[in-house]
This record gives structure tokens, C-alpha cells and sequence, in this order.
């Protein structure tokens, strides 16, 4: 039998929330994140960014955003810059049946003081 080793430097939080990411090609864009760490997270998308993305992170104040509100910069607590590191397509069962999710690895890069500070485009690229 073999032993998992846990290959993993920061202790994970498993807990469900809303993040809003910000790309120069996409816009503003609220997702679910996961499987947080000081290093980075996990984000469900529909349809993955490219690997490698620049994005800016937002994190809610609250843990429920209603339905149609608009995107504010001013909604976050806390902002993050990170980095597309992976893509993952998870395919798993439930009381359901078989269900698919995909989205992406996101590695911090830096943590920005204000949560209304948005990085100069060049930092972006």
C-alpha cells in the first residue's frame, strides 16, 4: 500500500465564497473560489482563463452578492493580484450522478494595501 505524501507548503481553508476577478480582456467577472492558502486559491470557471493571466482578485465583504448587482471595486475587503498557475477539470459523483467542474489555480503575487487600488496596465502584462 502505498503513502499520500501532502506536497502542499501552506495549510488550506476549504470553505465556499465569491471573488471578484478583474482581467483587461475580460472585464469584471464574479466566480466561485475554493481551497484557499496564503499562496493561492482555487476558482470555478466555466471556461478557464489562459494560462499565466494576470487578474486582480477581490474578495467580498459579505459572503452572498445578490443576483444582477453590479461589480464594484468597492465591494472588496481585500484585493490580491495572482497569476493563472493551472487548469483543472474535475469530473466526480453525487446524490445527483456524474458532474463535471473546471476552473483555474490561482498563485498570489502580491496583496494590495487598499482594496480601491487598482495596479497601473502595465503590471498587468
Amino acid at each position: 500500500m502505498s503513502v499520500s505524501v501532502e506536497r502542499r507548503r501552506s495549510s488550506r481553508i476549504d470553505k465556499v465564497f465569491r471573488v471578484l476577478i478583474s482581467t483587461e480582456e475580460c472585464g469584471d467577472q464574479w466566480f466561485v473560489a475554493r481551497n484557499i492558502s496564503s499562496t493561492g486559491m482555487f476558482v470555478e470557471m466555466p471556461e478557464p482563463l489562459p494560462l499565466r493571466t494576470k487578474v486582480i482578485v477581490r474578495f467580498a465583504l459579505t459572503g452572498n452578492i445578490p443576483e444582477g448587482m453590479e461589480a464594484s471595486e468597492n465591494d472588496a475587503a481585500l484585493t490580491a493580484m495572482a497569476r493563472v498557475q493551472n487548469h483543472y477539470y474535475l469530473q466526480f459523483s453525487d446524490r445527483e450522478g456524474l458532474r463535471a467542474l473546471c476552473g483555474v489555480g490561482l498563485r498570489f503575487l502580491r496583496f494590495l494595501p487598499e482594496e480601491h487600488l487598482t495596479p497601473p496596465a502595465h503590471a498587468l502584462h
